[in-house]
């Protein structure tokens, strides 16, 4: 799957769509009204406090939106959730002004950050519309390429992170990939948690991979993105061979390879064969720590050089 496949003529190169994919930036938090920390909140805030802030650096994101914005060829900024700390309604508030300030036109699901404890639509997930969508899964569209946003997050009780793709989602899901495979779409998949077992503790994991599984055995899909391990990953989706790629925290200051803030440069070329995926992951500093090319097997329809 993971081959790299010899170098095509220009004119499709022309066709290509390239994307960058960040996650988990957790946002300094502003001023918040003491009463919304009266639930699963406060083990979080007393987290932040006592370690995350030391870790989680505004600076850090700063500098890789900085390396993001040089590149002039990318067309959206995809961004896999945890853009708070905590989920509440001054966060939202800010986020909205920060999504606005992005070099590139953001897309937006949320993560288990900003679902942390229950909060009215009006004062949360709406606000983020925009980037986002009035439900899920939604569509953006960029030439042939098209990004399905999910949700996974969801309250949970204290000391777990866990996810899940409620069946109203997985039932649209399905449609949509069929519908954009009969059109020759790229189908890339963006979601919080990684559908698969082994990246995260189960406490921590997406509760109802098989299922979400079963979906993209039954329909398929090129690509599918996540956040929420803070790692840098390159696996498969379980149970099947579709590309899944985590990247590491855009805030986190580390020395680690893996751990170290990084982003996702993907470009998505039209074969005859199936779409040419490559993949180029950077530091916030703008060094290539990875590069991979590889061909999705979905044929596009495309006429031969």
């Amino acid at each position: 799957m993971f081959s790299d496949p010899s170098a095509t003529c220009s004119n499709r190169r022309d066709l290509s769509i390239c994307l960058a994919h960040m996650s988990d930036p957790h946002l300094p938090p502003p001023h918040i009204a003491w009463p919304s920390f009266l639930n699963k909140r406060l083990l979080s805030r007393i987290l932040w406090i006592s370690r995350r802030r030391h870790v989680l650096r505004p600076s850090v994101t700063a500098q890789l939106l900085d390396n993001i914005a040089t590149h002039k060829e990318l067309s959206a900024l995809l961004i896999s959730g945890d853009i708070t700390n905590f989920g509440t309604s001054e966060e939202y508030k800010q986020a909205a002004i920060w999504l606005k300030s992005l070099p590139l036109s953001p897309v937006v699901i949320p993560g288990n950050h900003d679902l942390m404890a229950p909060i009215a639509h009006d004062r949360s997930l709406a606000l983020w519309e925009p980037w986002s969508g009035k439900e899920f899964p939604f569509v953006r569209y960029f030439g042939k390429v098209a990004v399905i946003g999910l949700n996974s997050a969801l309250p949970t009780p204290p000391f777990t992170a866990y996810g899940r793709i409620d069946r109203k989602q997985l039932t649209k899901l399905a449609r949509l990939l069929a519908e954009l495979g009969e059109e020759r779409y790229c189908r890339v998949i963006m979601l919080h948690h990684p559908p698969r077992k082994g990246l995260l503790p189960y406490r921590k994991s997406l509760i109802n991979t098989p299922a979400f599984s079963r979906v993209l055995s039954t329909h398929g899909a090129e690509l599918v993105l996540h956040g929420h391990s803070h790692d840098a990953t390159v696996t498969t989706v379980e149970g099947t061979s579709i590309p899944l790629l985590g990247i590491s925290a855009a805030a986190m200051n580390s020395t680690s390879p893996e751990r170290r803030a990084s982003w996702n440069h993907l470009t998505f070329t039209p074969q005859d064969t199936g779409w040419q995926i490559e993949l180029m992951r950077k530091d916030h500093e703008g060094e290539t720590l990875s590069h991979l090319t590889w061909l999705s097997n979905t044929p596009v329809g495309q006429t031969a050089c």
